[in-house]
């Protein structure tokens, strides 16, 4: 399984092997495919050339070889959204590789975005408010990722907002 980060673009990686030998495929044409699991374009394949949502199998993208039998692809911004899950895979462009997926986490990037704000805990006071605190993207410091509300009475309160 793997992560990504909603909102930027993404490099992902795929090993791509022949089905007849089992060598490293190392030249040609080799496509990349991300299909959301979830969300709102849940069953749909990204299209990098109108980076549109496709109910047909459409390609995020011709990848790069890097050596080895290794593959990669930056995938746009507008492909990656916060709590979506996604499977990769690629396809050589004569079908002559071993086709096998990635899976990538929305929920558990999700997660580590938080823990990581919480770890760091960069915070300041919420405009208008006297005890609210917003907690903030430690990479940008400017991203609200949750609001922290105490008061005198009881427990304080977190509100994820990403």
């Amino acid at each position: 399984m793997q992560t990504f980060t909603a909102g930027q673009a993404n490099t992902v990686f795929l090993d791509v092997v022949a089905k007849a030998s089992g060598d490293a495929i190392t030249s040609g044409t080799v496509n990349f495919y991300l299909i959301a699991l979830t969300g709102d374009n849940a069953g749909k394949w990204f299209r990098a050339s109108d980076s549109s949502w496709q109910a047909a199998e459409s390609s995020a993208g011709a990848a790069t070889y890097d050596g080895g039998s290794a593959w990669s692809l930056s995938i746009e911004a507008t492909a990656w959204i916060s709590g979506v899950d996604y499977r990769l895979y690629a396809i050589e462009s004569g079908s002559l590789n071993i086709v096998y997926d990635q899976y990538y986490s929305g929920t558990l990037s999700r997660a580590l975005r938080i823990l990581k704000a919480f770890s760091v805990m960069k915070m300041q006071l919420k405009s208008g408010t006297t005890a609210t605190y917003e907690i903030l993207d430690p990479d940008d410091e400017t991203t609200v990722i949750a609001e922290l509300t105490t008061n005198d009475t009881s427990p304080p309160t977190i509100t994820i907002k990403i």
